[in-house]
């Protein structure tokens, strides 16, 4: 036995640096546990970062931390580029759009618009603990209310229309608005980007207006690069976590987590070590930290069946590909470092790419979205849809197939690309399980869809943070809101166990 303290952190990803900062701002002695010898999770390894293209952190949190806000989000948000079959891209901006005719760029700022205050409505609850489905508090159901008052204060013509779209699929709402094309790939790519849905999936509306609800910086779901890139997010939270006399120890995975009549003790470490402390929230998936770390021994069965059922196979591989030179686009310049490259030419194209995914195989033509670091003179891509089940398995050559249907894809948008290429590599699904706890290698740690959001979140009988196991919280993606780069998990996580202790 090695040492006690208040609390303990199982990873160092985002959501867990958020969650020790908070705890450790109020007096509790923390020590953060990390598994890899990074700090930052799928977004601080530089080396082959998953998250190469985060959002920034909340605002509401930065602010609670007291983070540098301004360069924490950065001078602007980040530029989309959205390449169709052929001619330039269009660039889109937020709400904003330009490379295509008036009709489609005030059709597109006007749903945008529209989409953006129906997301701020169901936004109300981000930052809270959803309200329980048996009996809920009195705080819980507060802020069930101000979410359906910020709902009804729509109006009744845009309430109608949130409650007609919510539970539809974004191929009818992005057809019906702005017809096909790369702006409404673009669109669609936000809606399924992470998961194992396409755009004739329903549910795919409410995943879109839930992504932009769950960032509100510089408007609404736009992506924001922190000023330094995503390094500098990491230390910031990292400082700010030891600025607040809380330990961080890399190269420390757990292997369990203990219990003393049922209640949390502390980890013991694959090295054997034992760390006591009665507080352990994890930032790894719900499946690795239930059924993996603390063990169905500790768990009805009904509970373990609802965990085992959770939909949280992850679709998306990582590619990152050195290259000798700034790769130029089609139509003219170069892809400059701070911009975002989609490639979904239609919504029709992300939908052919999933039914092949859908059946265990790889799509001809992936779809990707990617960004160049010019100081490393890498480009780094994110392909979907490619399967965590592959048939035959993810292979070396199942792996080299992807590099260069990939390859394939980006030279259409980025001209003599494949030539400029010094070395590559490929982050599969099964990857990513391994090598950042994610069960099904899953970004989000499970779907972003109606069964699995809010008080479903990330099953029922398991929202609200606390596990059965008293002591024991969920702080990662895989709790309410979800994924992405928001906070948000570790923050709400955090303050739930004070609320727990009283404090």
């Amino acid at each position: 036995m090695s040492g006690r303290y208040d609390a303990l952190i199982i990873g160092a990803g985002h959501n867990g640096l958020v969650a020790a900062a908070v705890l450790a701002r109020k007096g509790k002695q923390v020590l953060v546990l990390e598994a890899r010898d990074h700090l930052g999770g799928m977004l601080g390894d530089g080396s082959f970062r998953v998250a190469h293209l985060p959002f920034a952190l909340r605002p509401e949190i930065a602010r609670a931390l007291q983070l540098d806000q301004k360069r924490l989000h950065g001078a602007k948000p980040v530029e989309t580029l959205a390449f169709g079959s052929d001619g330039p891209p269009l660039r889109i901006t937020g709400g904003q759009v330009t490379g295509t005719d008036a009709i489609t760029e005030h059709d597109y700022a006007t749903l945008h618009a529209r989409l953006g205050r129906q997301a701020q409505a169901l936004g109300m609850m981000m930052l809270q603990t959803p309200p329980s489905l048996g009996k809920a508090s009195l705080g819980e159901m507060t802020a069930l209310a101000r979410m359906a008052l910020k709902m009804r204060m729509l109006g009744r013509t845009e309430m109608r229309d949130l409650l007609r779209i919510i539970l539809s699929n974004v191929w009818d709402l992005l057809g019906d608005e702005i017809g096909d094309g790369p702006l409404a790939g673009a669109l669609a790519m936000e809606a399924t980007l992470g998961g194992a849905m396409g755009p004739r999936s329903p549910g795919t509306v409410l995943t879109l207006l839930y992504r932009m609800a769950s960032h509100s910086t510089h408007g609404h779901g736009m992506r924001v690069m922190p000023e330094g890139g995503p390094d500098a997010l990491v230390k910031a939270l990292s400082a700010c976590v030891t600025a607040a006399g809380g330990k961080i120890r890399s190269g420390a995975p757990v292997e369990r987590i203990l219990v003393d009549e049922d209640k949390t003790a502390g980890v013991r470490l694959k090295s054997g070590e034992e760390i006591m402390a009665p507080l352990v929230l994890s930032n790894a998936s719900p499946k690795t930290t239930l059924m993996t770390l603390l063990g169905v021994e500790h768990l009805d069965g009904e509970f373990v069946r609802r965990c085992r059922n959770m939909a949280s196979r992850g679709m998306v591989s990582r590619l990152d590909f050195d290259i000798a030179k700034t790769p130029a686009l089609r139509g003219g310049g170069n892809l400059q470092p701070g911009q975002r490259l989609v490639i979904a030419p239609t919504m029709q194209a992300i939908e052919t790419a999933f039914n092949a995914a859908k059946y265990g195989d790889l799509p001809e033509r992936p779809v990707l979205e990617a960004s160049y670091d010019a100081t490393a003179r890498r480009l780094s891509v994110s392909a979907q849809f490619t399967p965590y089940d592959l048939n035959g398995g993810w292979t070396e050559d199942a792996k080299a197939t992807l590099s260069a249907s990939v390859l394939a894809v980006l030279e259409e948008a980025l001209p003599g690309l494949p030539s400029a290429v010094t070395a590559s590599r490929v982050m599969s699904p099964v990857d990513i399980e391994t090598g950042y706890g994610a069960s099904g290698g899953h970004w989000h740690h499970g779907e972003l869809r109606v069964d699995q959001l809010l008080m479903l979140r990330p099953f029922d009988g398991a929202a609200q943070y606390r596990m059965p196991v008293t002591g024991l919280y969920l702080c990662g993606a895989g709790a309410h809101p979800g994924g992405d780069i928001s906070g948000a998990p570790g923050f709400n996580a955090a303050r739930a166990a004070l609320r727990d202790q009283g404090k």
